[in-house]
């Protein structure tokens, strides 16, 4: 399979096709993933702090993103990912996951999926497989079946878009959509069902990620951020993710941060976990990562603001 790498507009034109709010300032293409909260949609974009880069709406929320060189952050922002992609191999793994691999490799297939509407016969069933295992909080209403379609139609709209299925006996276990921006491979989407579970088909499919991004020019294969959730965020690391730790800025209304932590507990978690996730540790690292002895947590800067310290603003320097 050939990774076809898209621009930065070209991921935010992507993402703008499936209901995403995204704007452009400057030239950082931000995403809301939650309202009035901001962060660049390249997650590795780096942005000077200062309310002019920001978008207007941010003032209501909040904002977090990484700072470049030189420029001090308060915090930090901590990413899940595979370095060298071209340099993956099985046999560097550790015995265990090698053993769960190479049966998964007897027992799964995986190919791309390029048809809608095989996608919309078959992946249904996954999802609602997944969300009654799960009880997934978000995008509930992919349950409805005309909503999961118009969800998927842009995915097969987008030749650079990778939807690749793992199959079981002939049958769809699990779906992943993934695709290259820039020199990042990014996992976006990912769900399987019960029945594969003890067949560990998030090994294979993980497996089956990396063998084929080893073609491609990436750097890196973006997992996600921390969730807050210890055993996933734990079986990410498991499987051998490394964490990025890049020097950040963040910036929340303090009313909007209190009312996040009194009412809206994972969303505050993930919030937390993003800054300061309780895990980093030298080992599981990744090389890349830059220093910064400014930094602190979302949790620390809560504490501050509640006992009446602001941090410094970078439009009154």
């Amino acid at each position: 399979m050939a990774w076809e790498a898209m621009t930065i507009d070209e991921y935010a034109a992507f993402q703008r096709a499936c209901g995403t709010h995204v704007v452009k300032i400057q030239d950082t293409w931000w995403v809301e993933p939650r309202p009035f909260f901001f962060r660049p949609l390249f997650p590795f974009a780096e942005v000077t702090p200062g309310l002019r880069n920001y978008p207007g709406q941010a003032v209501l929320g909040g904002v977090m993103h990484p700072v470049p060189a030189g420029i001090s952050g308060n915090s930090y922002m901590h990413l899940f990912l595979y370095d060298e992609p071209g340099a993956y191999s099985i046999d560097k793994l550790c015995c265990k996951h090698r053993q769960i691999i190479k049966k998964g490799l007897e027992i799964f297939q995986a190919k791309r999926i390029a048809d809608l509407d095989l996608f919309i016969q078959q992946a249904p069933g996954i999802y609602q497989s997944f969300y009654n295992r799960t009880r997934y909080f978000y995008k509930k209403e992919r349950l409805n079946k005309d909503l999961f379609a118009a969800w998927a139609k842009p995915f097969f709209e987008n030749p650079k878009i990778v939807v690749m299925g793992v199959y079981h006996e002939e049958k769809l276990s699990a779906i992943e959509i993934a695709y290259q921006v820039e020199d990042v491979i990014i996992e976006d989407i990912y769900f399987s069902d019960t029945k594969s579970q003890p067949l560990q088909v998030t090994d294979f499919m993980t497996h089956t990620i990396r063998e084929e991004a080893k073609s491609s020019n990436a750097r890196f294969i973006f997992r996600g951020f921390p969730s807050g959730k210890q055993t996933l965020d734990q079986s990410k690391i498991t499987r051998g993710c490394k964490v990025l730790r890049l020097p950040a800025y963040c910036k929340i209304n303090p009313i909007v941060l209190h009312l996040v932590r009194a009412f809206m507990g994972e969303s505050y978690k993930k919030l937390v976990a993003i800054t300061a996730f309780s895990d980093f540790t030298e080992e599981n690292s990744c090389p890349a990562t830059r220093g910064n002895s400014t930094a602190r947590s979302l949790a620390e800067l809560s504490a501050d603001r509640e006992a009446g310290i602001s941090g410094s603003d970078p439009e009154k320097r």
